[in-house]
């Protein structure tokens, strides 16, 4: 709609005053979540994460788009991002929203840190003396909100964005495919379609080719699990 597509373009200015502001090591991108394979309709400092206008959503967008934490809080920040060559951000999204209340895209800054976490590593060190003290160990309730912090890889291509989603969700059971139940399989998929993964045209097709099961068993297992 032409109203959102104004409302969007409302915020290009914001972000490139956010730019200025932070400097050279911070990126600003809008996405227009209408389109998610190219969401990228403005970004500022691109060159920090390789991204450009036209490329695609990340993981974490899709995943806020399929969970709608979006109408519980305006905005989510300082979680940590990373970049396809290894880069580490501080990240914040923000929702925007129409007249109607109605999400139609977010602004997402990212500030790069690499270079600042290996001087606080150093900074640290140094503080220690040479310490060879292991670090305190986390209490339960520090150890549980290191758990559910926030995460997103920054790529711009959705064949990798894909697979990088795919993997991430495999990474964790460190079982191959074809030695996987269909029972395992579903609970997969399941989690696959809670992180957003269908909302990408091809994922249905890269799931299926990395379970090695067909497209309409895919399809038929989403029907199970709604």
């Amino acid at each position: 709609m032409l109203e959102d597509r104004s409302c969007l373009e409302s915020y290009f200015p914001i972000a490139s005053f956010i730019a200025s502001i932070i400097g050279s090591k911070c990126e600003v991108v809008i996405h227009d979540i209408s389109n998610p394979e190219r969401s990228i309709i403005f970004i500022e400092n691109g060159y920090i994460s390789g991204r450009k206008v036209g490329d695609s959503s990340t993981d974490l967008v899709l995943k806020l788009l399929k969970d709608e934490s979006y109408r519980e809080q305006p905005f989510i920040a300082n979680y940590k991002a990373r970049g396809s060559q290894g880069q580490v951000f501080r990240s914040a999204t923000y929702y925007i929203k129409n007249s109607s209340s109605e999400l139609v895209g977010m602004m997402c800054i990212n500030i790069d840190v690499t270079h600042m976490e290996v001087a606080a590593e150093w900074i640290q060190n140094i503080l220690q003396g040479g310490s060879t003290l292991p670090p305190i160990p986390l209490i339960p309730q520090q150890q549980e909100v290191v758990e559910k912090q926030t995460e997103e890889y920054l790529q711009g291509n959705v064949d990798d964005l894909l697979q990088h989603m795919i993997d991430s969700v495999l990474g964790k059971i460190n079982v191959p495919a074809e030695r996987l139940s269909s029972k395992e399989k579903i609970e997969l998929v399941k989690v696959l379609n809670e992180q957003g993964v269908f909302l990408l045209k091809g994922g249905v097709s890269q799931v299926a080719k990395t379970l090695m099961i067909s497209e309409p068993t895919v399809y038929r297992y989403l029907q199970k699990i709604k």
